[in-house]
């Protein structure tokens, strides 16, 4: 049975991977915060566009939760998102790709609420899933 604030992280990604935002507000304090912060805003609402933004990216995105470890208040999260490239990320137009992804998230959760998130994301190999070139300085 998990407890609440494993329930809170699961709606969490539930939302990024169905695009329900409503399941943000069960999962994500008033004041929230993303670590590092986020292009699309702060708090509840910032993420929520972050998920409309993802998703127009990848339609169909899916999100597979691989691992949950929890420790008092802390909740650690690897998981796996994949997509077909169908919209700019990165300066690239969408390539028809299919993209997979992998994050590693801690998550602070007081009173059944996500207050803070530190995030980390393999945007190298997304980079490259997509076509970017990297090249080595003279």
């Amino acid at each position: 049975m998990p407890t609440d604030n494993e329930t809170a992280v699961r709606r969490f990604y539930e939302a990024l991977g169905t695009g329900d935002t409503a399941l943000i507000d069960e999962a994500l304090a008033a004041d929230w915060e993303a670590v590092p912060a986020m292009r699309t805003g702060a708090g509840p609402d910032g993420w929520k566009k972050t998920i409309e933004y993802l998703r127009s990216v990848f339609p169909g995105l899916t999100v597979t939760i691989e691992q949950v470890v929890e420790s008092g208040g802390m909740v650690a999260v690897r998981s796996v998102g994949r997509g077909v490239h169908a919209g700019e990320l990165l300066g690239v137009e969408g390539t028809g790709r299919e993209v997979e992804f992998r994050a590693s998230d801690f998550h602070q959760v007081v009173d059944g609420r996500i207050v803070r998130t530190w995030h980390l994301e393999d945007y190298f190999g997304i980079a490259r899933q997509i076509g970017l070139e990297f090249t080595r300085g003279a």
